[in-house]
């Protein structure tokens, strides 16, 4: 499950339509060391267009990731899915971007797994609180002893008394 298994060479292709499937495991995480998953189910398809000077691709994905609760840390399937455009053109690698991978004359393949890896990241919810998602049709409890713990263990914010804290308050108050 190298990262060779991510790449597509275009070269030989014929101009017009081409298809490509990749599964996408948990496996294939440990390579990203950025990475919080570690178990996953994922099906990409590439919809590749060559045309005579760039080449477009269309990647959908759908599947699930494991990721764990940020309230309580209990573990749960998220589903994922998705869709993102890629252009692939020929010229200088240093103009490359987000949307546009820029390959040297000569180069007739390329390596996608990077793409992957961020297009899956992307589709990560920001909050990860399955119990109160109620779209998705994730049926996940929050672990009511881990709840209980962090409730003990919760300090009450006071806004504590500090004397430089003070003083720039009375500067602030002096030059109004």
């Amino acid at each position: 499950m190298g990262k060779s298994q991510y790449k597509i060479q275009f070269g030989g292709l014929s101009m017009g339509e081409h298809q490509f499937e990749f599964d996408i495991k948990g496996k294939f995480f440990e390579q990203f060391s950025e990475s919080e998953i570690t178990e996953a189910d994922i099906q990409v398809k590439a919809n590749l267009v060559k045309q005579n000077t760039l080449m477009h691709i269309l990647f959908t994905f759908e599947g699930t990731v494991k990721l764990s609760c940020d309230r309580c840390l209990v573990d749960y399937n998220c589903p994922i899915f998705g869709q993102e455009k890629l252009v692939i053109k020929h010229g200088n690698p240093e103009e490359s971007n987000d949307e546009i991978l820029v390959l040297k004359e000569g180069i007739d393949e390329a390596n996608f797994a990077q793409y992957l890896f961020e297009y899956i990241e992307l589709s990560i919810p920001s909050r990860k609180v399955p119990c109160e998602d109620e779209e998705n049709d994730i049926d996940v409890e929050c672990d009511e002893e881990t709840l209980a713990k962090y409730n003990e263990l919760k300090i009450e914010e006071e806004p504590s008394e500090n004397p430089e804290w003070d003083k720039l308050k009375n500067i602030k108050f002096n030059n109004n």
